[in-house]
């Protein structure tokens, strides 16, 4: 029975490593910002993580609109993966800092929102979600890469926040008297989730309790 319940608990212990392992870092502050057609220059913190970096162009898809025409829904979601790296910088990740490294890896915004009409610059805001992986490799010097043989550290990532674009006016409206615009910039402000306040969950747990004994006086009738 012993050997029984050894062999168990080591396998449990497996399982749940590699399941905390394998668990994605949610980034709960921080900002990804992107100005004209530049790559994207990013600052991000979770739990025992942080990371400073970008400034490779990549693959992006923000503001997807041109002109962005008001009453239109704008496309705010972004696709970042900077080709074979996401640019350079520091990170520290599981109490360790890496200096003048690499990155290489994919960061996916999902947003969206409606263009509002004005006949001045406008500023839009409205929720995204985000995941990603990110791999960090030292700088050897030549053109960066960052393969998966040469990491220091590699790790998926979550997130969620507001979003907020701005657009510049074009100075003209279309024939329809719609307003046209064109991208100027655009920043992805990561927001941790909301904890409950202690007020909120000492009341929650007197409704629980209060449910309760209500169920125990109405069976204690019925007997």
């Amino acid at each position: 029975m012993s050997k029984t319940l050894i062999v168990l608990g080591a396998f449990l212990t497996l399982t749940l490593a590699s399941s905390v392992k394998a668990d994605p870092i949610e980034i709960t502050s921080g900002s990804l910002s992107v100005t004209g057609f530049g790559g994207p220059h990013f600052n991000l913190f979770g739990d025992n993580f942080s990371v400073f970096g970008g400034g490779e162009p990549g693959s992006t898809a923000a503001a997807q609109c041109f002109p962005c025409v008001s009453g239109n829904v704008i496309g705010l979601s972004g696709f970042y993966a900077g080709g074979s790296t996401l640019g350079g910088g520091v990170i520290t990740f599981n109490g360790q800092t890496f200096s003048n490294v690499v990155y290489a890896g994919v960061f996916q915004f999902s947003a969206s929102a409606v263009i509002p009409a004005a006949l001045t610059n406008v500023t839009i805001t409205a929720p995204f979600t985000f995941t990603g992986f990110i791999r960090g490799c030292p700088f050897h010097g030549g053109p960066p890469d960052c393969s998966e043989n040469d990491a220091v550290f590699s790790t998926q990532l979550v997130g969620h926040g507001l979003v907020t674009v701005n657009l510049n006016f074009f100075g003209n409206v279309n024939a329809n008297g719609n307003s046209l615009y064109f991208f100027n910039n655009l920043t992805y402000n990561f927001q941790s989730a909301e904890v409950p306040e202690p007020m909120s969950i000492t009341l929650l747990s007197a409704g629980l309790m209060g449910l309760g004994a209500k169920w125990k006086f109405a069976k204690k009738r019925r007997l």
